[in-house]
């Protein structure tokens, strides 16, 4: 990639204020052809990072909600379910980060 088109990007993602500058560092990490890290979630100890099924299918690639269903029945995307309720909330974290990642079915 030529250095000009490298900086425009950067400045590019530097105006838009609704991209956190963590996000911004894996975005020119990913573009400089460096590997994409999982999305941290604090030091762990907090509580699972839930992802709508909108959100999951715009971090898979722009995919569609259905194709996020098929991954869940294909038992590659994990469903989070609060205790006590019968519908689940959205995608876990950790399921799309290892999806995302490349790595092995995360066990449910």
């Amino acid at each position: 990639m030529n250095e000009s088109t490298l900086q425009i990007l950067i400045a590019t993602l530097k105006a838009d204020a609704s991209i956190a500058p963590g996000d911004r560092n894996r975005i020119l990490k990913l573009v400089r052809g460096g590997a994409l890290e999982p999305i941290q979630n604090g030091n762990g100890n907090g509580p699972p990072r839930i992802y709508s099924r909108d959100q999951a299918a715009e971090m898979v690639g722009g995919r569609t909600t259905r194709y996020i269903d098929q991954l869940v029945r294909r038992g590659l995307l994990q469903k989070f379910t609060p205790k006590g309720n019968v519908r689940s909330i959205g995608i876990t974290g950790k399921s799309l980060n290892a999806f995302i990642a490349g790595e092995p079915t995360v066990a449910a």
